[in-house]
């Protein structure tokens, strides 16, 4: 089962650069010799489970010559685990791919495969917080059996963080200098203690922090302070930093607790996404597409949610939720 923190704790440890995480994870899973990962365009929406062979994919990583030969396999014979859990969204388990239901499954990726030297293959659809993409993380063995079951705890942390990563990378920005800055601040932090809070005033974009509620009381100040610097009057810096707290305090409160904030600036404005990897928050709610209120009693007068606050104090809002997550995107127009 993934657990969310540990998913922003790999991310936070290893991004973002997908490589960089690619290359820690058989240390991760001790009970796997090799990964790969292959990966398409975001979808949105899986693919139809009767035509597995319909994704493009490419190799973004393989930890060996095996794990290489796996990827290439998939990408030009049309079968095998990556292309059926691209197809059904679901996690594709072969422990021991000598089964004759394996060939009958893959005719043309079971035997190079095997040829290979790979006994055992596991593969992971890449969806993590909303967002789907064509592709897997694929884990092989070289003996037969079933992933253990801690292996499996971290293979879907590995691969929620492996998603993050590939989202982070359809930013089309440099977050480097912000996982630096990030996990300087973190050990400033740690080195402080709880009881002596570390005051970094520093307004460099883009930014990235993962927080849980001991966090926000920083952040909101943080933000603040970014907002002024970067052309925000008074009162609409105020109304920023309303809307993203409210937006963290909906993964605090029903999101699993912890998430992730970036922020950046573009084209006019200042940007960002707010993402967690809890249950959703259903289809019900509404977002800046202008669905109509729902009924209010003559009476009573009916207090905006928090969705509804960020709305109204944002230039934009997007919602992406699904069962893995939720993310919440929006920008404030800057001053001319």
């Amino acid at each position: 089962m993934k657990q969310p923190s540990v998913v922003w704790d790999l991310i936070g440890a290893y991004g973002p650069d997908l490589v960089e995480l690619c290359r820690a994870g058989t240390a991760l899973m001790p009970g796997i010799t090799g990964i790969g990962v292959s990966a398409g365009p975001l979808t949105a929406g899986p693919l139809l489970a009767s035509q597995p062979g319909n994704a493009t994919l490419l190799t973004r990583f393989s930890s060996d010559r095996a794990s290489a030969r796996l990827e290439s396999a998939q990408e030009t014979l049309g079968d095998g685990p990556c292309r059926d859990a691209t197809a059904t969204r679901q996690p594709v388990h072969a422990a021991d791919l000598n089964d004759p239901s394996w060939r009958a499954r893959w005719p043309r990726f079971t035997p190079a495969a095997l040829d290979a030297g790979a006994r055992a293959v596991f593969a992971l659809p890449l969806h993590a917080g909303g967002v789907r993409y064509d592709g897997a993380v694929d884990l092989y063995r070289r003996t037969p059996g079933e992933l253990p079951a801690a292996d499996q705890d971290v293979a879907a942390a590995f691969t929620g963080a492996a998603a993050e990563l590939l989202t982070l990378e359809r930013h089309g920005l440099d977050w480097s200098g912000a996982f630096a800055r990030a996990r300087m601040g973190q050990a400033a932090m740690t080195a402080a203690g709880p009881a002596d809070l570390v005051r970094d005033w520093t307004a460099a974009l883009p930014l990235v922090r993962w927080f849980d509620g001991g966090a926000l009381p920083g952040l909101r100040r943080r933000i603040h302070t970014i907002g002024i610097v970067h052309g925000l009057a008074g009162q609409d810096a105020h109304r920023l930093v309303l809307a993203v707290h409210e937006a963290m305090i909906n993964v605090v409160h029903h999101g699993g607790g912890r998430g992730q904030l970036l922020l950046w600036q573009r084209g006019g404005r200042l940007w960002c996404e707010v993402s967690d990897h809890g249950p959703g928050i259903g289809t019900t709610l509404r977002s800046s597409s202008g669905a109509t209120d729902p009924p209010r009693s003559r009476n009573r007068q009916r207090h905006p949610t928090g969705l509804e606050l960020i709305d109204q104090a944002c230039t934009s809002l997007d919602i992406t939720t699904d069962g893995t997550g939720t993310r919440l995107r929006l920008s404030h127009a800057l001053g001319s």
